[in-house]
């Protein structure tokens, strides 16, 4: 049984057990409905929680989990990993992908360009963050206008002037 993250915990919120989290997911509202399992691994376990409530507070998100109810219980998870199992992933249509999947697959021009370190999410849509070995990380819009082809080991992109 395999894992994969969707976020990080980085606060409490209130003193009923809820904390914030910064979500890497398109899937916020099916992962966080009431009643779903997930898992909190922190540095020495991974725990298995139900999601109680979900809402998002400006950039964050807040999850209240019936297994903690009070500050203090969740007060040592800061910095914890939240994760999904393998399993429970939804199912995608064609030519959509999980940001974990595309996350340390390289990418390729004409000639290599880098490896897949990020994703950011923006309004316009989903930019890949590409390390390259000497130069700042290249921003690829992934977009059909952008990218030519997604295989489960590279990205080969349409290279276009002013893109790199």
């Amino acid at each position: 049984m395999g894992f994969i993250a969707i976020g990080t915990i980085v606060n409490t919120h209130g003193v009923k057990g809820n904390v914030t989290v910064k979500t890497d997911s398109d899937f916020k509202e099916e992962r966080y409905a009431k009643g779903n399992r997930l898992y909190i691994k922190t540095a020495t376990a991974r725990i298995p929680v139900t999601v109680e409530s979900f809402f998002v507070k400006k950039t964050v998100d807040v999850l209240k989990f019936q297994e903690f109810n009070s500050l203090d219980a969740v007060e040592n998870l800061k910095g914890a990993t939240l994760e999904v199992d393998e399993a429970d992933r939804e199912l995608l249509e064609d030519d959509t992908y999980y940001y974990s999947d595309l996350i340390g697959l390289e990418v390729y021009g004409k000639d290599y360009i880098g490896i897949v370190d990020a994703i950011r999410s923006y309004p316009q849509g989903e930019v890949l963050v590409v390390g390259r070995e000497s130069d700042k990380p290249a921003l690829i819009p992934f977009r059909k206008e952008f990218i030519k082809r997604v295989s489960k080991t590279r990205i080969d992109i349409i290279e276009m002037e002013g893109l790199l």
